[in-house]
């Protein structure tokens, strides 16, 4: 039997296992409540949203890919205004990704399509960027997340690396390449820095691999496969106050959550019953406890309580 037929048979028999039967109910869930959904901004509907950060005064800025631009909203969900706007010059996107904020409070946007990283303040004024390089080559950059000393991360997507560079633009270093052993990638994404750990979604590896800022190795969450605790198309992780680690799966449309020491913990869902998304991509969880989850095909941001 070839491994891609085994493969697949597997994965059916998984499927079957996580739909709803009487064998449901031994799935470790927990419910969220549900506070409101994510639409509309204020220059028309949301198209195909990709990732969602909170800034420190509590609005919610979407990367509203579709249009090309980042929709920023009320704590409650209201619109208030849209930055930039397809196009290559300076300030405008092209297929943007990932966002992320530093302690100062700039935006930092992974700008796919121009292959670079454009930083925005909050009032939405361009502010600095440079081009996403790498052994002399331009790189798609995925995500983007900024450490405590002002280092920005960037995912790479046709390199298969986490680069690190300084506002300037200068690589200071650059760790992976395309493989599946400890510390290589296929196509990394999402990118969280906390608490001196930079956890990178490795989303056809199917795992999030954990590193020290420097870049050396610590462990993996997950793996291969659709029953607990194992994924299929990882696509965002976000951490909550206690250090769980929640990790949306783009293909199974659910979010698994991870213990402090990294173990699968539940699902999220009611009595045994898995809530499904669909297509959940990138997600925030904020200070106070609530999780904002883009749903990609549903072009909305759905917006929960944690327990």
């Amino acid at each position: 039997m070839g491994l891609s037929l085994a493969r697949y048979l597997f994965s059916l028999a998984a499927i079957l296992l996580l739909c709803p039967s009487s064998q449901a109910a031994s799935i470790p869930t927990k419910a969220v409540k549900h506070l409101f959904d994510i639409t509309d901004s204020s220059s028309g509907t949301l198209l195909l949203p990709t990732d969602v950060a909170i800034d420190r005064k509590g609005r919610i800025y979407v990367v509203d890919s579709g249009n090309n631009q980042i929709a920023v909203f009320s704590s409650n969900g209201n619109p208030l205004s849209t930055i930039s706007g397809k196009g290559s010059t300076q300030g405008k996107l092209r297929d943007p990704i990932g966002i992320g904020f530093d302690q100062a409070g700039l935006l930092y946007v992974a700008d796919a399509g121009n292959k670079r990283i454009q930083v925005f303040d909050d009032g939405g004024r361009f502010r600095f960027g440079f081009q996403v390089r790498e052994g002399g080559n331009l790189v798609k950059p995925i995500d983007v997340a900024v450490s405590p000393k002002g280092n920005i991360y960037v995912t790479g997507n046709t390199n298969h690396k986490v680069m690190v560079f300084n506002r300037s633009g200068k690589l200071l270093k650059a760790w992976g390449g395309e493989g599946t052993s400890d510390g290589q990638f296929r196509y990394p994404g999402t990118l969280l820095i906390r608490n001196g750990l930079v956890y990178v979604v490795d989303v056809l590896n199917t795992r999030v691999q954990v590193f020290e800022l420097s870049g050396r190795f610590r462990f993996n969450i997950g793996e291969w496969g659709v029953s607990p605790g194992q994924m299929f198309r990882p696509k965002g992780i976000a951490l909550d106050s206690q250090g769980r680690s929640y990790v949306t799966d783009s293909y199974m449309d659910l979010i698994q959550v991870f213990n402090a020491p990294y173990r699968f913990a539940y699902v999220l869902g009611n009595k045994g019953k898995i809530q499904k998304f669909t297509t959940p991509a990138g997600l925030a969880i904020d200070s106070g406890n609530r999780m904002y989850v883009t749903e990609m095909l549903k072009h909305k941001v759905s917006v929960y309580r944690l327990p």
